[in-house]
Protein backbone atom coordinates (compact mmCIF):
# COMPACT_ATOMS: atom_id res chain seq x y z
CA UNK A 1 0.00 0.00 0.00
CA UNK A 2 1.29 3.47 -0.88
CA UNK A 3 2.34 5.71 1.98
CA UNK A 4 2.02 9.44 1.48
CA UNK A 5 3.02 12.29 3.78
CA UNK A 6 1.13 15.58 3.87
CA UNK A 7 3.16 18.47 5.26
CA UNK A 8 0.97 21.35 6.41
CA UNK A 9 -2.64 20.79 7.44
CA UNK A 10 -4.40 24.00 6.54
CA UNK A 11 -7.57 23.86 4.45
CA UNK A 12 -5.81 22.37 1.43
CA UNK A 13 -3.65 19.88 3.35
CA UNK A 14 -6.58 18.81 5.53
CA UNK A 15 -8.83 18.13 2.54
CA UNK A 16 -6.05 16.33 0.68
CA UNK A 17 -5.22 14.10 3.66
CA UNK A 18 -8.87 13.11 4.16
CA UNK A 19 -9.39 12.41 0.45
CA UNK A 20 -6.30 10.21 0.24
CA UNK A 21 -7.15 8.36 3.45
CA UNK A 22 -10.70 7.66 2.25
CA UNK A 23 -9.19 6.15 -0.91
CA UNK A 24 -7.29 3.60 1.15
CA UNK A 25 -3.89 5.29 1.09
CA UNK A 26 -1.72 5.28 4.22
CA UNK A 27 -1.38 8.94 5.16
CA UNK A 28 1.12 10.57 7.52
CA UNK A 29 -0.18 14.05 8.34
CA UNK A 30 2.27 16.59 9.77
CA UNK A 31 1.84 20.14 11.05
CA UNK A 32 3.36 22.28 13.78
CA UNK A 33 -0.14 23.26 15.01
CA UNK A 34 -1.43 20.64 17.46
CA UNK A 35 -5.11 21.45 16.92
CA UNK A 36 -4.80 20.76 13.19
CA UNK A 37 -3.12 17.44 13.94
CA UNK A 38 -5.76 16.44 16.49
CA UNK A 39 -8.54 17.09 13.98
CA UNK A 40 -7.06 14.55 11.55
CA UNK A 41 -6.06 11.76 13.94
CA UNK A 42 -9.22 9.73 13.36
CA UNK A 43 -8.87 9.89 9.57
CA UNK A 44 -5.20 9.14 8.85
CA UNK A 45 -2.66 6.42 9.63
CA UNK A 46 -0.44 8.76 11.65
CA UNK A 47 -0.86 12.42 12.62
CA UNK A 48 2.17 14.17 14.10
CA UNK A 49 2.73 17.64 15.51
CA UNK A 50 6.27 18.73 14.72
CA UNK A 51 8.34 21.39 13.00
CA UNK A 52 8.54 20.40 9.33
CA UNK A 53 11.76 22.41 8.98
CA UNK A 54 13.54 20.18 11.53
CA UNK A 55 15.44 17.43 9.71
CA UNK A 56 15.79 15.22 12.79
CA UNK A 57 12.05 15.43 13.45
CA UNK A 58 11.24 14.41 9.88
CA UNK A 59 13.58 11.44 10.03
CA UNK A 60 12.20 10.37 13.44
CA UNK A 61 8.68 9.91 12.07
CA UNK A 62 9.85 7.78 9.15
CA UNK A 63 9.39 10.22 6.29
CA UNK A 64 12.42 8.81 4.48
CA UNK A 65 10.32 5.68 3.86
CA UNK A 66 7.24 7.29 2.28
CA UNK A 67 6.47 6.90 -1.43
CA UNK A 68 5.50 10.53 -1.90
CA UNK A 69 5.33 13.72 0.15
CA UNK A 70 3.12 16.71 -0.55
CA UNK A 71 4.18 20.06 0.91
CA UNK A 72 0.82 21.80 1.36
CA UNK A 73 2.11 24.75 3.40
CA UNK A 74 0.61 27.95 2.02
CA UNK A 75 1.26 30.99 4.17
CA UNK A 76 4.91 30.52 5.19
CA UNK A 77 6.88 30.40 1.94
CA UNK A 78 10.24 30.03 3.72
CA UNK A 79 9.00 27.04 5.75
CA UNK A 80 7.51 25.49 2.63
CA UNK A 81 10.77 25.73 0.69
CA UNK A 82 12.93 24.50 3.56
CA UNK A 83 10.57 21.57 4.15
CA UNK A 84 10.81 20.68 0.47
CA UNK A 85 14.62 20.82 0.52
CA UNK A 86 14.76 18.61 3.64
CA UNK A 87 12.40 16.03 2.13
CA UNK A 88 14.63 15.85 -0.93
CA UNK A 89 17.71 15.56 1.30
CA UNK A 90 16.33 12.62 3.30
CA UNK A 91 15.51 10.75 0.10
CA UNK A 92 11.76 11.05 -0.47
CA UNK A 93 11.41 9.75 -4.07
CA UNK A 94 8.54 11.99 -5.17
CA UNK A 95 7.67 15.46 -3.87
CA UNK A 96 4.67 17.62 -4.74
CA UNK A 97 5.05 21.19 -3.44
CA UNK A 98 2.57 24.03 -3.29
CA UNK A 99 3.61 27.41 -4.68
CA UNK A 100 1.81 30.66 -3.85
CA UNK A 101 4.12 33.13 -5.61
CA UNK A 102 5.88 33.18 -9.00
CA UNK A 103 9.27 33.33 -7.25
CA UNK A 104 8.43 30.24 -5.21
CA UNK A 105 7.50 28.43 -8.41
CA UNK A 106 10.89 29.27 -9.93
CA UNK A 107 12.75 28.09 -6.83
CA UNK A 108 10.81 24.81 -6.78
CA UNK A 109 11.71 24.26 -10.42
CA UNK A 110 15.38 24.77 -9.51
CA UNK A 111 15.08 22.35 -6.58
CA UNK A 112 13.62 19.76 -8.95
CA UNK A 113 10.37 18.70 -7.30
CA UNK A 114 8.15 16.14 -9.01
CA UNK A 115 5.22 18.51 -9.35
CA UNK A 116 4.48 22.12 -8.47
CA UNK A 117 0.95 22.74 -7.21
CA UNK A 118 -0.38 26.20 -8.02
CA UNK A 119 -3.84 26.06 -6.47
CA UNK A 120 -4.88 29.60 -7.33
CA UNK A 121 -3.87 29.24 -10.98
CA UNK A 122 -5.40 25.77 -11.30
CA UNK A 123 -8.67 26.84 -9.65
CA UNK A 124 -8.81 29.91 -11.86
CA UNK A 125 -8.50 27.70 -14.93
CA UNK A 126 -11.12 25.29 -13.58
CA UNK A 127 -13.62 28.10 -12.97
CA UNK A 128 -12.93 29.54 -16.41
CA UNK A 129 -13.54 26.11 -17.93
CA UNK A 130 -16.79 25.77 -15.96
CA UNK A 131 -17.97 29.08 -17.43
CA UNK A 132 -16.78 28.42 -20.98
CA UNK A 133 -17.74 24.73 -21.10
CA UNK A 134 -20.54 24.14 -18.55
CA UNK A 135 -21.16 20.63 -19.93
CA UNK A 136 -17.85 19.50 -18.35
CA UNK A 137 -18.76 18.16 -14.89
CA UNK A 138 -15.33 17.01 -13.69
CA UNK A 139 -11.85 17.16 -15.09
CA UNK A 140 -8.53 15.48 -14.34
CA UNK A 141 -5.50 17.25 -15.77
CA UNK A 142 -3.18 14.80 -17.52
CA UNK A 143 -0.59 17.42 -18.47
CA UNK A 144 0.45 19.34 -21.60
CA UNK A 145 -3.09 20.71 -22.13
CA UNK A 146 -4.64 17.24 -22.06
CA UNK A 147 -7.35 16.07 -19.68
CA UNK A 148 -9.77 13.34 -18.80
CA UNK A 149 -13.24 14.85 -18.42
CA UNK A 150 -16.68 13.76 -17.31
CA UNK A 151 -19.33 15.48 -19.45
CA UNK A 152 -23.04 15.34 -20.16
CA UNK A 153 -23.53 13.57 -23.45
CA UNK A 154 -23.91 16.14 -26.27
CA UNK A 155 -27.40 16.20 -27.80
CA UNK A 156 -25.92 15.41 -31.22
CA UNK A 157 -24.64 12.06 -29.86
CA UNK A 158 -28.00 10.84 -28.53
CA UNK A 159 -29.39 7.85 -30.42
CA UNK A 160 -26.13 7.22 -32.24
CA UNK A 161 -23.59 4.42 -31.85
CA UNK A 162 -20.01 5.04 -30.74
CA UNK A 163 -18.71 3.57 -34.01
CA UNK A 164 -21.03 5.80 -36.02
CA UNK A 165 -19.60 8.97 -34.46
CA UNK A 166 -15.98 7.98 -35.17
CA UNK A 167 -14.81 10.32 -32.41
CA UNK A 168 -11.18 9.23 -32.41
CA UNK A 169 -10.66 10.21 -36.05
CA UNK A 170 -13.07 13.15 -36.35
CA UNK A 171 -12.68 14.76 -32.92
CA UNK A 172 -9.39 13.26 -31.66
CA UNK A 173 -11.24 12.11 -28.53
CA UNK A 174 -11.22 8.73 -26.81
CA UNK A 175 -14.31 7.43 -24.99
CA UNK A 176 -13.01 6.00 -21.70
CA UNK A 177 -16.33 5.06 -20.08
CA UNK A 178 -20.07 5.67 -20.08
CA UNK A 179 -22.00 6.34 -16.87
CA UNK A 180 -25.71 5.54 -17.11
CA UNK A 181 -28.48 5.66 -14.51
CA UNK A 182 -30.47 2.45 -14.08
CA UNK A 183 -33.47 1.55 -11.88
CA UNK A 184 -32.64 -0.48 -8.80
CA UNK A 185 -34.28 -1.79 -5.64
CA UNK A 186 -32.76 -1.39 -2.19
CA UNK A 187 -32.63 -4.98 -0.90
CA UNK A 188 -32.92 -3.95 2.74
CA UNK A 189 -35.97 -1.68 2.34
CA UNK A 190 -37.52 -2.72 -0.96
CA UNK A 191 -37.56 0.93 -2.03
CA UNK A 192 -37.06 1.67 -5.72
CA UNK A 193 -33.93 3.70 -6.35
CA UNK A 194 -31.66 4.72 -9.18
CA UNK A 195 -28.00 3.76 -9.35
CA UNK A 196 -25.19 4.64 -11.69
CA UNK A 197 -23.79 1.87 -13.87
CA UNK A 198 -20.36 2.53 -15.33
CA UNK A 199 -19.31 0.77 -18.52
CA UNK A 200 -15.52 1.02 -18.69
CA UNK A 201 -15.28 -1.02 -21.89
CA UNK A 202 -18.08 0.37 -24.06
CA UNK A 203 -18.79 -1.68 -27.16
CA UNK A 204 -18.52 0.22 -30.49
CA UNK A 205 -22.20 -0.61 -31.10
CA UNK A 206 -23.32 1.03 -27.84
CA UNK A 207 -25.98 3.72 -28.36
CA UNK A 208 -25.89 6.95 -26.37
CA UNK A 209 -28.94 7.81 -24.23
CA UNK A 210 -29.93 11.40 -23.48
CA UNK A 211 -29.08 11.13 -19.76
CA UNK A 212 -25.69 9.49 -20.24
CA UNK A 213 -22.54 10.94 -18.77
CA UNK A 214 -19.42 10.12 -20.74
CA UNK A 215 -15.80 10.08 -19.62
CA UNK A 216 -13.50 11.20 -22.42
CA UNK A 217 -9.77 11.81 -22.79
CA UNK A 218 -8.01 14.13 -25.18
CA UNK A 219 -6.67 17.63 -25.73
CA UNK A 220 -8.53 20.32 -23.78
CA UNK A 221 -9.45 22.22 -26.95
CA UNK A 222 -10.94 19.09 -28.53
CA UNK A 223 -12.96 18.24 -25.42
CA UNK A 224 -14.40 21.78 -25.33
CA UNK A 225 -15.41 21.46 -29.00
CA UNK A 226 -17.57 18.36 -28.47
Amino acid sequence: MRQIAIMGLGSFGNALAKALASSGVEVIAVDREKDRVEELKEYVTLAVACDTTDEKALRSIGLSDVDLACVAIGEDVEASLLTTILLKKIGVPAIFSRAVTPMQTEILKAIGVTRIIEIENEMGKEIANAIIAPRILKRVILGDDHSMAEINVPAKFVGKRISELNLRQKNKINIVAIKRSAPDIDKSTGVRTVKDEINTVPDPDTYFDENDIIIVAGADKDIKNL
